[in-house]
């Protein structure tokens, strides 16, 4: 329980206080990466002192088929780090052969109170692909 508490207050606490650096636009991540979906963390496990493993489930994916079903997240004390909390619903971008990753930084990241938003645009970029 303390550590979905912290993870928790972590979450909250990293999306108002800045971090300094050059997240790629959307349509880069997109571009580059060769999966996008949405999915939802089932469960997690500490897997080290700084790394957890989380056991996402697939809501909807919008490009390429994802060849895993983790995404990785740190234990971190900062203002850049990117926690992740079970039941919570996240865009995750990857490539073949490793484990996504959230990080600050990155277009993988929690949906919020934008969702739809972005979603509509992961809409468009998958449409855009496929035409």
């Amino acid at each position: 329980m303390k550590i979905f508490l912290s993870l928790c207050s972590l979450l909250f606490s990293s999306l108002t206080m800045g971090c300094s650096c050059a997240t790629p636009s959307l349509a880069e991540s997109f571009a580059k990466a060769d999966f996008v979906y949405v999915g939802k963390i089932e469960s997690a496990e500490l897997t080290s002192e700084t790394e957890i493993t989380n056991y996402v489930s697939i809501e909807q994916e919008f490009k390429g088929h994802r060849d895993t079903d983790i995404l990785v997240s740190t234990v971190s004390y900062t203002s850049c780090s990117s926690p992740s909390a079970v039941g919570y619903t996240y865009v995750i971008f990857g490539n073949y052969g490793v484990f996504p990753k959230l990080q600050s930084c990155t277009q993988t990241q929690v949906l919020l109170g934008y969702q739809e938003e972005l979603l509509d645009e992961l809409r468009k970029l998958a449409n855009d692909q496929n035409n």
